[in-house]
């Protein structure tokens, strides 16, 4: 990209946000991401105006093709967007260390774990077994008061239902 095709394509703001886009080793991530949302909104809206300017070309019957300047802002725009992009993914490439050291600090843990065992209570309690049966003799098979069933119950407390 040249010096004259900035001041035509792009306005100031965008022209200082595309030469922050190729100093960026003294940015830190923050000022990576707002500058890339910042990059992403002025080439949205760029690709917005080429579209409105096709649309109302194509209503009044001209060809659509000729909006030169638009489609130049958009690309260098979008050239920027990349080279931001391109920086962020290197900087996290060059955090796998750390993720790698995490990772192996956590498989480590996991093996320790599995070679010792965590329940050191008595043998003959195990939850395989189930509940114990402990029959009530004492309550009716259904349920119900004096063992005469709901039915009953309820015709004699109310009436039939």
């Amino acid at each position: 990209m040249s010096n004259s095709e900035t001041p035509r394509a792009l306005d100031r703001e965008e022209a200082d946000m595309v030469r922050q886009s190729q100093a960026l080793d003294e940015r830190s991530p923050a000022e990576l991401r707002e500058l890339i949302g910042r990059l992403r909104a002025r080439r949205d809206k760029a690709q917005r105006q080429i579209r409105t300017r096709a649309r109302s070309a194509q209503a009044r019957g001209e060809t659509a093709g000729a909006d030169t300047g638009a489609r130049e802002k958009k690309a260098l725009l979008t050239e920027a967007i990349a080279r931001v992009a391109e920086a962020m993914d290197a900087r996290r490439s060059e955090g796998d260390g750390e993720t790698k050291r995490a990772t192996d600090n956590l498989r480590d843990a996991v093996r320790r774990k599995a070679e010792n065992p965590t329940w050191t209570g008595p043998e003959d309690r195990t939850a395989d077994q189930g509940p114990s049966e402990t029959p009530n003799t004492k309550i009716a098979p259904s349920g119900a008061l004096h063992a005469e069933g709901m039915r009953a119950a309820i015709s004699r407390s109310t009436g039939n239902r």
